[in-house]
C-alpha cells in the first residue's frame, strides 16, 4: 500500500469574521499576493489593494483608511481621499485616479470573502 504525499488543498476562509462599520479594515493578500483590505461603509462592504495610485505605499495606518469624518478613505502618507464605494480619488495629489478594486461579499452569518457573492 502506497500513500499519497499530495496536501488537500487549503480550504478557503473569511477575509474577517466580522468588520465593523467605521472600524479598522480587515487586512488580506489578492490572489496575486499583493497587499489588499477590506472596509464597511455605509453598511456595504468594500475591497481594494493597499496601493495608493499617486505614490503606490499603502493607504492605512495601523488598520486605520477611514478619515476623521468617516466619509472618506484616506492615504496615511500624503492626504489623497478616495470615496469608499467607488474608490475615485476626489481630493489630494492623485485627483481623479482610481484604487483598484477587489471583488468581496458579505454572507449572511456576516464574514466577509474575496470574490463575487455566490
Amino acid at each position: 500500500m502506497t500513500l499519497s504525499t499530495e496536501l488537500a488543498p487549503t480550504p478557503p476562509h473569511p477575509i474577517s469574521s466580522e468588520l465593523a462599520e467605521g472600524g479598522l479594515v480587515a487586512k488580506f493578500s489578492a490572489p496575486d499576493g499583493a497587499p489588499a483590505f477590506a472596509v464597511r461603509w455605509n453598511g456595504g462592504v468594500y475591497g481594494y489593494l493597499n496601493q495608493c495610485p499617486h505614490a503606490g505605499g499603502p493607504l492605512d495606518f495601523e488598520g486605520q483608511v477611514l478619515e476623521s469624518s468617516g466619509r472618506f478613505l484616506m492615504c496615511a502618507r500624503h492626504g489623497a481621499i478616495f470615496e469608499p464605494d467607488t474608490g475615485k480619488c476626489v481630493g489630494g495629489p492623485c485627483r481623479g485616479a482610481r484604487l483598484t478594486a477587489l471583488a468581496v461579499h458579505e454572507k449572511a452569518d456576516g464574514s466577509v470573502w474575496l470574490g463575487p457573492a455566490e
